[in-house]
């Protein structure tokens, strides 16, 4: 049984090397013909810098402007409230970052995120974007260190993609500014089991929340994948992600 066991991932192992080099492939013909512009979704408009941290970042993906399409409207409402301070815990590349920095004329940015080269393609997405004087770049993201900057505004926002630390950064009592911030978290329950449901009980009494799943993608939407097979269309908008996610979207009770 374990040989079995072994026998499948390597040939997952295999098979997702062959899939992430395939859509690289994609990626380098896309940017040919359109260039590295978002083309869709809040963020249209933004430069990406076409290097990456970790395989090729989803770039495909968020030039066409569907990386996780399932929060644009989360990111509307966002920009609409205005903070006038964001953090983005687990920034990588500064997809985000710099989204958010260029969508909000005046709105200082602070990137948190442990790879030192992710940090390096961040400030780059900055300066490709014009707003390297209101994106700041630094590693991992602490509570003191939370509750510090976003003490420094009235209105305030975070994004955080903090792999599995959820349960120690989105915590209102050691950090009270959060209580009243807008909020997009993305649960990690396959790494720290449960968490969905105790940030829920946590947020709950400061935030009107809702929860947001993972859903599908529409390849025959975009037009330049219209030439393609039916595997790379499937490849080209794949985030090969270890589970379904879901997000919890926090918006602050008023009074």
């Amino acid at each position: 049984m374990s040989g079995g066991v072994e026998h499948g991932q390597a040939i997952q192992d295999i098979a997702r090397t062959a899939a992430l080099a395939r859509r690289t492939d994609i990626l380098a013909a896309y940017v040919a013909q359109r260039g590295a512009m978002v083309q869709e979704g809040p963020f249209a408009g933004i430069s990406l810098p076409l290097r990456a941290a970790e395989r090729d970042g989803d770039l495909l993906a968020k030039l066409v402007g569907c990386y996780e399409m399932e929060l644009h409207e989360a990111f509307a409402a966002l920009i609409d409230a205005q903070p006038e301070v964001v953090m983005a815990i687990g920034a990588a590349e500064g997809y985000y970052a710099a989204g958010l920095a260029r969508a909000l004329p005046g709105v200082h940015v602070h990137g948190f995120e442990p790879s030192d080269l992710a940090q390096d393609i961040c400030r780059e997405a900055a300066r490709l974007n014009g707003v390297e004087q209101r994106v700041s770049v630094g590693g991992q993201c602490t509570p003191v260190l939370l509750q510090h900057l976003l003490g420094r505004a009235q209105r305030r926002a975070v994004l955080c993609d903090a792999e599995g630390d959820e349960r120690l950064l989105i915590d209102p009592v050691r950090i009270p500014a959060l209580s009243t911030s807008f909020l997009i978290v993305e649960c990690h329950d396959h790494v720290d089991a449960g968490i969905t449901q105790m940030l829920a009980e946590r947020l709950s009494p400061t935030h009107e929340l809702s929860a947001v799943r993972e859903g599908p993608r529409d390849p025959n939407a975009i037009p330049f994948l219209a030439g393609l097979d039916g595997l790379d269309r499937a490849l080209a908008l794949c985030e090969f992600r270890p589970r379904t996610m879901h997000w919890l979207i926090g918006v602050p009770r008023r009074g």
